[in-house]
């Protein structure tokens, strides 16, 4: 009698084996540890295996305190209330109930590349998100002095930026805070298919609220504004 180990393989079982040596000898071998160790980890996931890394602890900071990573040097400094901002790409329309709430940060790029300021998600635009604007990415981001909209952030070279989201006038007042979290990106170097380094999965490492100064129509700045 023939064993179970002894059956002819059906020639459907023999195609997808040699489909599989074909694939696999396509294959660079110092790509299979990592596939492998891609698999393992998806389904230990799947099925509940690894345990969930803790988050870290939020930080509490105030306005003029500094947070620092890898990536920037970040420091909210204050806030106003405008009717519109046109020089820092923000234009509200107070006709149909809008305003503006800009916050004055000091940034430095602390890391050895270019970084966005104003790329949504991305850079200083990603790491400060409004949480009582439902968790809204900066509408603009400009430098303060000259009003550039979308300026990169050079290594080592700190800068005074607007960062403002578009409201609606009944959003915020004076009598409120604009509460803000600060989050941190993780470095990511390319291997296999990708290339280079970026910056990726952001997780929130600070909250603050900063107070409010309402500065009417009259600044074009905020600093103008917060000085009187």
């Amino acid at each position: 009698m023939t064993g179970p180990a002894d059956e002819p393989r059906s020639p459907r079982r023999a195609r997808d084996a040699r489909w599989l040596r074909a694939a696999t000898d396509r294959v660079p071998t110092t790509w299979i540890p990592g596939i492998l160790t891609a698999v393992f980890l998806g389904a230990a996931a799947a099925f509940g295996g690894l345990e969930a890394v803790a988050a870290p602890p939020v930080a509490t900071l105030e306005p003029g305190e500094t947070h620092v990573n890898d990536m920037l040097s970040i420091t909210v400094e204050r806030a106003v209330l405008i009717d519109t901002l046109r020089d820092a790409g923000l234009y509200a329309d107070p006709e149909k109930g809008e305003r503006v709430v800009a916050a004055v940060v000091r940034a430095e790029n602390v890391w050895d590349t270019a970084l966005p300021a104003a790329a949504q998600g991305k850079g200083l635009s990603g790491s400060i998100i409004a949480s009582d604007l439902g968790g809204r990415y900066p509408d603009a981001v400009a430098r303060l002095d000259d009003g550039n909209k979308g300026p990169w952030l050079q290594p080592g070279v700190p800068v005074e930026l607007v960062v403002g989201w578009i409201i609606k006038k009944d959003d915020l007042t004076d009598a409120d805070e604009l509460s803000l979290e600060i989050r941190d990106f993780s470095l990511v170097t390319g291997k296999l298919v990708a290339i280079g380094e970026w910056w990726d999965t952001p997780v929130v490492v600070a909250e603050m609220d900063v107070p409010l100064t309402d500065v009417g129509a009259g600044a074009n700045q905020p600093s103008q504004g917060a000085s009187r």
